[in-house]
């Protein structure tokens, strides 16, 4: 992709042989992380891992030269970022507190000139100034997370904050902050009215906000003269707000739609009508395309097995180049990191199953497209695995979608490692997937399976997986199985399964339901213990965590011990491995000890990984070569070339 695009006329490079990627390769940090042009295209700022941390890149576009950075000193990194004007970048700060690996938000927002000058620490704990007799305003500290909600771009001296405050119980509402990005002075515009954020409409006035109750009830209100008042409209009681006009009074919201998909519609606030605009037969709506000038909503992203775009509006002919450059980068997703405000530049990111991301510099006026950065330059697509899209129909009429990505030139018969998601409501997409690579790259066919309790396929679809952890997605997971091996893609005598969080309860309980089905199972940061998820980690601090639980799983004693792997240890007789931070807070570590602990009096010692300084998942580049390091070795051992040709053909 490292070719110069002239008014869409592209020149793929030539495909290679392709030889087998250095795990060391597919484990290293992406080096380029984002890329976002100022609102007057003087200058690019480039969020880059540096050695190991995150730091921030200023470069001119007109002579290419770096004119300033951001890095911090210690275990602070640069996170998420923001062009508050064409001058300053506000960043967030993230930061590797309690011997963690992986950098976390703590709330505290800084600073910075493109020249590298003036920074400053503008919210957060660490945002005061000592008072000294003089009467202006100084900033103080906070102690709360923000999020950015309107960079106000008619205001280039403040932006506007829907913030969170720190508290032992959870149990807090924030609320809205202006803060100027130059000295960190706050006004304080209102409350919020429960634990959610804000959103403005086009011109920065505060309209609604969303967030849950204690009870875990999704809910949203509307700013009015007299405060915030719930809505009580029974569509948008389930919507988004995703921009609008409140000098117009229209508003545009994704709507969640009973036993449907998701659905864009227009609210007109002075007529109280709502004008349906767009849903899909099997996509949630997965994002918006906003109008490069004027931010009004013109097409939205889908992805019901590959990634599709649909307008409703050209948007003056946006439409239309959108399109242009699809066709051109046939094959590969795109989409826009940023705009100038002029609309007349953007920074075009273009990725797929074969590419983690790379960068370009788009010209609407003249339709000239410059290649910028690569992601991963290190990566050749032409050397990594393709993915496939797929699905088929439950017996009880659920269309199950899944992604296979199979080693290169091989197709059928193969040794599988089925990779369910955690969640269990997220989903896998098509896309650059880091484990299906290292999988794939040793030979291994990859099945993920977007199974029932997964985001992205309708309201249905989604509540379909509450209190069926254990039962029908397990079966969902099970005829994937089944209908790979069908398919004749995978042998079914060399099947492992391997997840992680609630993909790593279903690497145990998987095999706890269909004992035949496979020769080993990998759980990584996995539930073990459905009592436990009530008793430790952080979802039970909070009163919306354990109504999420009760929603989720069941009160009662009985169903969880009978959907806990550690209660059925007795139906586990192959190969175990079982891996662990011991710093994670979601699914602390006591699920890997206590099973392990079990295993081991029942003569069913388990492999083990527990590695300290690591979370809900490791991040140093170095645990994560030593843990896939030992998942392929222990892979090859049950199910590698070899392993069980002796074996006769399991059904």
């Amino acid at each position: 992709m490292r070719r110069l695009l002239l008014f869409f006329t592209f020149l793929w490079p030539l495909f290679a042989f392709s030889t087998e990627v250095p795990l060391s390769d597919l484990v290293r940090h992406i080096e380029i992380e984002e890329v976002k042009i100022s609102p007057e295209g003087t200058h690019l700022a480039i969020r880059k891992n540096h050695n190991g941390e995150r730091v921030l890149l200023f470069i001119s576009l007109k002579d290419r030269k770096i004119t300033g950075g951001l890095r911090f000193k210690g275990k602070d990194e640069v996170g998420d970022f923001y062009w508050a004007n064409n001058e300053r970048v506000v960043a967030k700060v993230v930061s590797r507190k309690a011997a963690l690996e992986m950098p976390i938000y703590y709330g505290t927002l800084f600073a910075v000139n493109v020249d590298g000058s003036k920074k400053k620490n503008i919210f957060g704990y660490l945002a005061s100034e000592t008072q000294t007799g003089t009467r202006l305003k100084r900033a103080k500290a906070t102690y709360a997370h923000a999020t950015i909600i309107d960079l106000l771009p008619e205001d280039k001296s403040e932006i506007l904050l829907s913030t969170y405050p720190w508290s032992n119980n959870w149990e807090t509402t924030g609320e809205i902050l202006k803060v100027n990005i130059y000295n960190g002075v706050k006004t304080r515009i209102t409350g919020l009215p429960q634990v959610g954020r804000a959103h403005t409409d086009d011109h920065g006035n505060v309209v609604f906000a969303t967030g849950s109750n204690r009870k875990g009830d999704y809910e949203i209100y509307e700013k009015s003269k007299k405060g915030w008042k719930k809505v009580e409209n029974s569509l948008l009681a389930h919507g988004w707000p995703k921009g609008g006009d409140l000098d117009t009074g229209e508003f545009y919201f994704e709507i969640d739609r009973p036993n449907s998909t998701e659905q864009l519609v227009k609210f007109n606030k002075k007529t109280n009508t709502i004008t349906p605009i767009f849903s899909h037969e099997i996509s949630d709506i997965s994002g918006i395309i906003y109008h490069p000038t004027n931010d009004n909503p013109i097409g939205v992203y889908l992805h019901p097995d590959f990634p599709e775009e649909y307008f409703f509006d050209e948007g003056n002919g946006f439409a239309a180049y959108f399109r242009g450059l699809k066709k051109a980068f046939e094959g590969y997703r795109i989409n826009f990191t940023s705009f100038t405000d002029d609309g007349s530049l953007g920074i075009l990111r273009v990725y797929g199953d074969r590419l983690p991301g790379d960068y370009f510099l788009a010209n609407l006026k003249t339709k000239k497209v410059d290649f910028l950065l690569s992601s991963s330059e290190w990566l050749a697509p032409e050397t990594l695995n393709s993915m496939q899209a797929d699905s088929f129909v439950t017996t009880d009429n659920m269309r199950i979608g899944t992604y296979l990505t199979f080693p290169k030139g091989q197709t059928k018969n193969l040794p599988m490692v089925v990779v369910p998601h955690g969640g269990p409501h997220a989903r896998d997409y098509w896309g650059y997937d880091q484990e299906a690579q290292i999988l794939s790259q040793n030979g291994y066919l990859v099945l993920q399976v977007n199974f029932r309790g997964s985001t992205g396929y309708g309201d249905h679809f989604y509540t379909a997986g509450e209190q069926e952890w254990g039962g029908k997605i397990q079966k969902d997971i099970a005829d994937a199985v089944h209908w790979a091996v069908e398919k004749g893609y995978a042998d079914p005598r060399k099947v492992c399964i391997y997840g992680a969080s609630f993909g790593g309860y279903s690497a145990l309980m998987n095999p706890i339901r269909y004992q035949d089905l496979y020769k080993c199972a990998v759980g990584y940061v996995g539930v073990y213990d459905l009592e436990m998820m009530y008793k430790k980690g952080d979802i039970k601090r909070r009163d919306r965590g354990l109504a999420y639980l009760n929603r989720e799983l069941s009160k009662d004693k009985n169903f969880l011990k009978e959907n806990s792997p550690i209660h059925n240890t007795d139906k586990l007789n192959i190969p175990l491995f079982i891996i662990h931070g011991e710093k994670d807070e979601r699914v602390p570590v006591e699920h890997a000890e206590e099973l392990l602990e079990k295993l081991e009096k029942e003569g069913k010692p388990a492999k083990s990984l527990i590695v300290a300084n690591e979370g809900h998942g490791f991040y140093s580049e170095e645990n994560n070569m030593k843990l896939y390091t030992e998942l392929l070795a222990f892979l090859d051992k049950h199910i590698g070339i070899g392993s069980v040709e002796k074996q006769p053909a399991v059904n």
